[in-house]
């Protein structure tokens, strides 16, 4: 009886060390498969879940600008009104421009002389121009004919007669002169001022005369040959065209009379105010006859087709919570029970301090529009992360959309794995 209940106890204690060494053995097996595992597969960084973020803010349009004159100037014309729907390039407000309109004006004229000038310049010689310059010197050939040719018989015949003529009326003068040439105030009388006139008109026809006995003089003929070679010059340069150097001045007062032109353009242009978009004008700021200058906003002009959130208080404390990206949900307080949604578009990077704190400003657009949102209204949004994108931007995977991040995993494991076999493959042929 002893026997067998020893035998009892050696089995048992047998039976109880196989059990365990076969967990052993499990547990040591399955540790090296997980090993294997893990060394196969790429390790990720751990992300970091975070809470959601609820802040307020407010309901903006898309695009919206304060619209201002580029000049200064007394208002003409107002051609909206609040609420009106205008296109881009639609002309807003309009200040008087007489002064600007007569400046373009001139500056046209100029242009189009500026313009005939360099015209004449460039144009080749025409018949009826070149037969006056010819003409010129022909004109100048004759004088000097003239001049060599000296003075004709008739020419000196009429020379000695007013001599002549002269020399009688002074011996009659003279003889005048004598007989009241005894009295104190001789100089005072007419027969004075007769003598002295007769004498003067005897001298001059004497010296006409020895003119046209003496000949052709040097200085005469020299004046003479100098005018028929002007004139030959002028010609030979008409001929030839007008120099490049005379062209190109020309061409430079063209083109500085084109910017004139622009710069009293773009003067008069700035005397109208033109949308620079097509949106709705929420605000006129300004009515006819008033003084306006530059930099004062006159137009306030949104598009309001389309609109986004802008956050009001977003703390320092929160703002590192928040990315691109995430999904946001907007509670609206006009709009019970209505939710919209949208994704964190931009984080402004600088914060401002309000009463103490540092708030940020985050841009939101949002994937579904409603008709009933207006300017300002307030709203409570509630950001959540994008843990996906955040884990895919860690791991430095590109998630194609739709897929999972599991899925991308998988499919750079598999990728992995792949480019390890064919680097095997091809090790034997190195």
């Amino acid at each position: 009886m002893k026997k067998l209940i020893l035998i009892l106890v050696i089995a048992s204690v047998a039976l109880v060390g196989f059990v365990f060494a076969r967990d052993q053995f499990s547990q040591t097996a399955e540790a090296k498969t997980a090993e294997s595992v893990a060394v196969a597969a790429p390790v990720l960084p751990a992300v970091k879940a975070s809470n959601r973020t609820i802040v307020e803010a407010r309901v903006l349009p898309n695009r919206e600008a304060g619209l201002s004159m580029a000049a200064s100037g007394l208002v003409e014309q107002v051609l909206v009104a609040n609420g009106d729907r205008v296109e881009a390039g639609a002309m807003l407000v309009r200040l008087g421009s007489a002064r600007q309109q007569a400046a373009v004006a001139q500056a046209e004229a100029n242009l189009r002389n500026a313009e005939l000038k360099l015209a004449e310049l460039q144009a080749p010689a025409r018949t009826e121009e070149i037969a006056r310059y010819q003409a010129s010197i022909a004109l100048a050939q004759a004088g000097l004919q003239k001049v060599l040719d000296g003075a004709s018989n008739g020419d000196t015949v009429a020379a000695r007669s007013r001599l002549a003529s002269a020399d009688a009326a002074r011996r009659e003068a003279q003889a005048a002169y004598d007989t009241v040439s005894w009295r104190n105030d001789i100089g005072a009388l007419p027969q004075a001022a007769a003598l002295e006139r007769a004498t003067n008109d005897y001298v001059a026809a004497e010296a006409q005369l020895n003119d046209l006995l003496v000949g052709p003089r040097r200085a005469d003929v020299v004046r003479a040959q100098a005018e028929i070679a002007s004139a030959q010059a002028e010609l030979n340069l008409f001929l030839a065209g007008s120099k490049s150097q005379t062209i190109a001045a020309a061409e430079a007062n063209v083109a500085a009379a084109q910017a004139v032109l622009l710069d009293a353009q773009a003067a008069l242009a700035e005397t109208t105010l033109r949308a620079p978009f097509a949106g709705t004008v929420a605000a006129v700021n300004v009515e006819v006859g008033e003084q306006v200058s530059p930099g004062l906003a006159v137009i306030h002009l949104a598009d309001l087709a389309t609109w986004r959130i802008e956050t009001a208080d977003l703390s320092e404390l929160s703002v590192v919570n928040v990315q691109a990206g995430d999904s946001v949900e907007v509670a609206l307080d006009a709009l019970p029970g209505v939710t919209l949604t949208g994704r964190v578009a931009h984080i402004k990077p600088i914060g401002e301090n309000v009463q103490g704190d540092i708030t940020y400003t985050v841009l939101v657009d949002l994937t579904q529009q409603e008709a009933r949102l207006r300017w300002n209204m307030t709203a409570q949004t509630t950001i959540t992360p994008d843990e996906v994108g955040r884990a895919a931007a860690i791991s430095g995977l590109d998630l194609p959309a739709g897929m999972s991040l599991g899925d991308a995993l998988k499919a750079k494991i598999s990728a992995a794995r792949a480019g390890q076999a064919q680097t095997a493959i091809e090790l034997p042929g190195q």
